[in-house]
């Protein structure tokens, strides 16, 4: 018969647990594959090379105006259609949740991290299936921008951009002030039909890029302060060598027919 300290203490433990394995658990994220390690999830099926939505809500800012809702399951597919079967991390690198995801990520720095873990920065296609769906959504979680499905909302802060042109570490102490991410995983409302998490919002994410682009990498979902940013907006503007105070990544590797040790 246990004393009822001990049973307090036991309970206790249990249900932190359960909490835990219950926090790891993502509404609509399908689950590991045996194709893939356990923190990764299998992205698999037919990717369009160009995917348009019908806009129902557009607004406008300073620069440009932008789209926070689309007419739901109505899309037009075009182009070639490519059948894609890759693992995708979960998370933001470094692929942990609970983590900081990493900033102040180049392209060439994303490519050199995977590399080392026998992976490869994931591209431009095989990110646009990971977050649309085989539904073709607008966005990752839907079809309407929610501002509390993501960190994609916050304020943006002011920039001392002569800061990033000296040493790296005034950059990172500068990309320390602006920081408003989030530890991967926070939301558990942002996450993909194939279960990646946090592809809108938080930390832009660069991606190798497909043909015809200028630069061999771009960067895609936006970050803390663009809810707006869908399932096919590019940032396909900066060089190879370009990191900012938001700019990090997520890894893949090819699927496998068995179980990877």
């Amino acid at each position: 018969m246990l004393v009822p300290a001990l049973g307090l203490a036991t309970l206790t433990l249990t249900l932190a647990l359960a909490l835990a394995k219950e926090a790891d658990t993502f509404p609509g994220d399908p689950g590991p594959s045996a194709a893939c390690p356990a923190d990764m999830r299998l992205v698999e099926g037919a990717h369009y090379e160009h995917v348009a939505h019908v806009c129902l809500d557009e607004r406008k800012d300073k620069k440009d105006s932008h789209c926070f809702a689309y007419a739901e399951d109505v899309s037009v597919l075009d182009g070639p259609v490519t059948e894609l079967r890759v693992c995708m991390d979960r998370f933001e690198a470094p692929n942990a949740m609970g983590q900081k995801p990493m900033v102040m990520q180049s392209f060439e720095m994303a490519e050199r991290w995977c590399a080392k873990r026998k992976k490869r920065v994931c591209s431009e296609q095989e990110w646009e299936l990971a977050c649309e769906g085989p539904g073709h959504r607008a966005l990752a979680y839907g079809w309407s921008v929610n501002v509390r499905a993501c960190n994609s909302n916050k304020g943006w802060r002011p920039v001392d951009f002569a800061a990033f042109d000296g040493p790296r570490e005034g950059a990172l102490k500068e990309a320390g002030k602006l920081w408003q991410g989030t530890p991967s995983g926070r939301y558990a409302s942002c996450v993909s039909p194939f279960g990646v998490v946090d592809m809108m919002g938080n930390v832009e994410e660069w991606v190798k890029t497909r043909s015809g682009r200028a630069w061999p990498g771009a960067l895609m979902g936006g970050f803390w302060a663009k809810p707006w940013t869908g399932c096919r907006g590019t940032n396909d503007a900066h060089q190879p060598t370009f990191a900012f105070y938001e700019t990090g990544f997520r890894c893949c590797r090819s699927a496998e027919e068995s179980p990877p040790p």
